[in-house]
C-alpha cells in the first residue's frame, strides 16, 4: 500500500513539473504580458505544492482524549483530539477523519492550521447510546492549494468505550411470602435453616433424606422428619428476554434499575441471559458483583432466536437454587405462563414483568392471559418507563 502510494505521489510530481515546463514553454514561445503573467502566477503554487509533496507527515504526533471514564445513556461525550509537530511548515488546510461506531458516518474536521506547532480540536456527541462503542484509525490528511498533491497519515489509536444503561432509583420492598394481587398470590420459596431444629412431622415426598429422625422413627414406627427453622429467600435471578423487540432497551434499564436497588439494599440478584453468547451470572451482592452486571448490560444485544419460555423448560440450573425468578420480557404469551405455572408448582416463584413502550397498549390478549396467571399463582405486572420506580410496590408479607 505504501509503495502505490510513493508511486502515486512520484507520479503527480513529475507531472507537476511537466505542467510547470508547459506553462514555461508557453511564455517563451507566446511572449506578452499574458503568458508571463500566468507562468508567474503558477510558479508559486507549483513550488508550495512540491514542497508539500516533500513535507513528512510523521513530522505530527496526534493523540485523542475523552472527558471521562465512564459513561451512562443520554451522557454528553468530549473528544479532544490534540496535534503538535517540530517542524512550522504552512499548512493551507488539514483534514482529520476520526472513525468510530459511535455515529453513522466517521467524523472529519477541517482545520487551518498554517504555521502552528500545536492545534487542539473538541467535538461533542450528544445523548449517547448505551453500547460498547470503538474509536479506530485517525486519518489526517493535507495538501497544496490547487489539490495537485494530497498526502494522508494513518494512525493506529484503537480505544473503545462503554456506555452503560442508565437506571431508575425504585422505591425498595425486600420481597416477601407473597406478591398480592386481587384474590390470588404467588407464593415464594423458603428455605430451610438446618442447623435450627424446632421439633418433627410426619415424612413427606420430597423430603431429604438426610432430614430424617431416626430416634423419632423408631418410637412411632413411622417415617418421621426433622422441622428446621424456615427463613426467607430473597435471592433474585433475573431472566432477561433477548428476543428482538422495540422495547428492548426499556428492558435493560428496567434490569438495571432492579439490579442497583436489590444490592444498595443488601440483597443478592444474578442474571440469566441467552443469545449468541450465553452469559449466567451465578445470585451474589456487593458492588463488584453490581459492576460485572453492568458491564454485560452495556454490551448486550437483543439477538436471540430462543424463546425465553424454553430457558425455563430447559436449564435445570433453575430448579436447584432457592431464589425467586424475575423474568423481563416485553411480550406476554401463553407458553410462558405454562413454563412459569410448572416452574412454580416443582420448585419457586417467578414474577413476570412486561414492559411496554410509551403509548404501547396492553392487548386484550395480555389482560386475559394477566387474569390466567393471577390464577395460576404466578405474578405479573405491566409497567411502563414512569412506573419502574414503584415495581417492587406490589411486594408484600403474607
Amino acid at each position: 500500500m505504501k509503495i502505490k502510494w510513493k508511486m502515486k505521489t512520484w507520479m503527480k510530481i513529475v507531472l507537476l513539473f511537466i505542467t510547470l515546463g508547459i506553462v514555461f514553454s508557453y511564455a517563451m514561445f507566446q511572449g506578452g504580458f499574458v503568458s508571463w503573467f500566468l507562468f508567474y502566477s503558477f510558479t508559486p503554487f507549483a513550488l508550495y505544492a512540491l514542497l508539500v509533496a516533500f513535507y513528512p507527515m510523521s513530522d505530527f504526533k496526534v493523540e485523542r482524549t475523552f472527558n471521562g471514564d465512564s459513561y451512562s445513556v443520554g451522557d454528553k461525550l468530549e473528544i479532544t483530539i490534540s496535534l503538535e509537530r517540530k517542524v512550522p511548515f504552512p499548512l493551507f488546510f488539514f483534514v482529520i477523519q476520526n472513525d468510530t461506531t459511535i455515529t453513522e458516518k466517521s467524523e472529519e474536521l477541517i482545520l487551518y492550521p498554517w504555521f502552528k506547532r500545536g492545534i487542539s480540536v473538541i467535538y461533542t456527541v450528544e445523548n449517547l447510546h448505551r453500547g460498547e462503542h470503538i474509536f479506530g484509525d485517525i486519518t489526517i490528511k493535507s495538501g497544496d492549494f490547487l489539490g495537485l498533491i494530497l498526502k494522508n497519515r494513518v494512525i493506529r489509536d484503537s480505544k473503545t468505550i462503554l456506555v452503560y444503561p442508565s437506571y431508575i432509583d425504585m422505591v425498595y420492598r425486600s420481597i416477601e411470602s407473597r406478591y398480592e394481587q386481587g384474590a390470588s398470590a404467588s407464593q415464594i420459596r423458603l428455605q430451610n435453616d438446618s442447623t435450627m431444629v424446632t421439633g418433627v412431622r410426619e415424612y413427606q415426598p420430597g423430603d431429604r433424606f438426610t432430614w430424617i429422625d431416626w430416634k423419632s422413627t423408631a418410637k412411632k414406627n413411622e417415617m418421621q422428619t426433622k422441622e428446621f427453622e424456615e427463613r426467607q429467600s430473597h435471592d433474585i435471578s433475573i431472566v432477561l428476554d433477548r428476543t428482538p423487540s422495540k422495547s428492548f432497551e426499556s428492558m435493560v434499564k428496567f434490569s438495571a434499575s432492579l439490579i442497583r436497588t436489590i444490592i444498595r439494599h443488601g440483597g443478592q440478584i444474578g442474571i440469566y441471559s441467552v443469545g449468541k453468547e450465553h452469559s449466567i451470572f451465578p445470585i451474589r451482592g456487593g458492588e463488584e458483583h453490581q459492576h460485572q452486571l453492568f458491564y454485560h448490560l452495556a454490551r448486550v444485544k437483543a439477538d436471540s432466536n430462543t424463546p425465553v419460555y424454553t430457558i425455563l423448560d430447559g436449564d435445570k440450573a433453575f430448579y436447584q437454587q432457592a431464589a425467586a425468578i424475575m423474568i423481563v420480557t416485553s411480550t406476554l404469551s401463553q407458553s410462558l405462563l405454562d413454563s412459569s405455572h410448572k416452574f412454580t408448582k416443582r420448585t419457586g416463584s417467578v414474577v413476570i414483568f412486561v414492559i411496554k413502550e410509551n403509548g404501547e397498549r396492553v392487548t386484550h390478549e395480555e389482560n386475559a392471559l394477566h387474569d390466567q396467571a393471577l390464577r395460576n399463582g404466578t405474578y405479573v405486572r405491566f409497567l411502563y418507563d414512569e412506573g419502574f420506580r414503584s415495581a417492587l410496590l406490589g411486594v408484600k408479607q403474607r
